[in-house]
């Protein structure tokens, strides 16, 4: 059960872009999710009462009212596509309640359990990966670079397998990481992918001995200086000279951000506004004149430049808190490492999606509505769970 309400939110989101063109990955997000309420009603996955889902819910209604006060404060300062807010909040509040569920459920089965359900949620990302290479995979419409299916693009896959690699190399014997970790650099090299090739080092750097980590870095550099490396340097190539769309699309990011600031005075375009008005950033006009037509404008390329630019200063703040805490779940996790010291399954893997979460809110998301978000939720709530149970409010 854990495996399929795993892969559900890993893989089915991305699949509806991909196979039909769908717009965003919020329509898979809801059909995993309901899913997931079928299977807990049917009595089909693990129940303990710890109180989350009303907690989930308390979060739910304070978030909407804030939410909807922003809006309305925002909608003095622009024009604001109330009908779009509120429908996205709607599935907003469903993803949080389903989140605080998940943790009364995904997180507290058995280590074996989990450690098995990770593992084929790991093999059938390196297997889709190496069948894109091969060329076997169904047609897509999109306009994505090297699609991995169910994946538009490559960025994509990376942010979603960000915290199963995380997860694998610290649940994982050491010889078992290397492995892990050289795979998924072989990915990232043969893919050609700038987020992959972040989310390794990423998951180097938590689960290697320093004592290999320092000696592998100097060797990577030296090795990569024998290497044509011309289209990574392309990729950060921060100018609209860059014809790399993804290069493109990043920069447009931060310029949407910059631009929904000072318009707002900082307090932001409203909830699901971005990309509704209008908007003159260069790296938009530079993306029209490639394409033909816009590109990215509503997701804003990454989470940070979304939420910052439709919740102002709030937006920012959170997207610092998120920060904070994957900071502090680096140190745990480095904890983790050292003989001796373990922590249950569970709690790793809470404490790997907060890492993870650093890719998708700086580096490379797709929208709010990702089966990766609610994982995060979920994590946050599992943390939350594992807090009252260790201070006793919790039998």
């Amino acid at each position: 059960m854990a495996f399929l309400m795993l892969g559900a939110l890993y893989f089915l989101p991305a699949m509806l872009p991909f196979l039909f063109n769908a717009s965003s990955f919020a329509v898979g997000t809801v059909v995993s999710l309901a899913m997931f309420w079928f299977f807990y009603g049917m009595g089909w996955t693990p129940k303990r009462s710890a109180g989350m889902a009303g907690i989930g819910w308390l979060w739910a209604l304070a978030i909407a009212i804030f939410t909807i006060l922003h809006l309305v404060v925002a909608s003095q300062i622009a024009t604001v596509d109330v009908g779009r807010a509120l429908t996205s909040l709607a599935i907003l509040m469903f993803m949080i309640v389903s989140a605080a569920l998940l943790a009364d459920t995904l997180f507290v089965i058995d280590d074996g359990a989990l450690a098995r359900a990770m593992t084929l949620v790991a093999l059938i990302f390196f297997g889709v990966a190496a069948l894109s290479i091969a060329g076997i995979q169904p047609p897509t419409q999109s306009i994505g670079e090297k699609p991995i299916f169910p994946y538009t693009e490559p960025s994509f896959f990376a942010f979603t397998f960000a915290p199963v690699l995380i997860y694998l190399c610290l649940s994982a014997p050491l010889w078992l990481r290397l492995i892990w970790l050289a795979a998924a650099l072989v990915l990232a090299l043969v893919l050609a992918n700038l987020t992959l090739i972040v989310v390794v080092l990423l998951a180097a750097a938590v689960s290697l001995p320093l004592l290999i980590l320092v000696p592998s870095f100097f060797a990577a550099v030296s090795f990569a200086s024998l290497l044509d490396l011309s289209y990574f340097a392309d990729r950060i190539n921060f100018t609209l000279t860059s014809r790399n769309l993804s290069t493109l699309v990043y920069i447009q990011g931060w310029q949407l951000l910059d631009e929904s600031l000072r318009n707002t005075m900082g307090w932001g375009l409203g909830f699901q506004q971005l990309g509704i008005g209008y908007t003159n950033v260069p790296a938009s006009i530079r993306l029209n004149q490639l394409l033909g037509f816009d590109l990215n404008l509503t997701d804003g390329s990454f989470i940070f430049a979304k939420i910052g630019s439709e919740f102002g200063v709030f937006g920012v703040l959170s997207s610092v808190i998120v920060v904070f805490l994957a900071i502090k779940s680096f140190f745990v996790l480095r904890f983790t490492t050292r003989k001796g010291n373990r922590m249950p399954a569970s709690l790793v893997l809470c404490h790997a999606i907060l890492l993870g979460s650093v890719i998708e809110l700086l580096v490379r998301g797709a929208n709010y509505f990702t089966g990766s978000i609610v994982l995060f939720l979920s994590a946050c709530f599992s943390l939350l769970r594992a807090k009252k149970f260790r201070s006793g409010k919790i039998t």
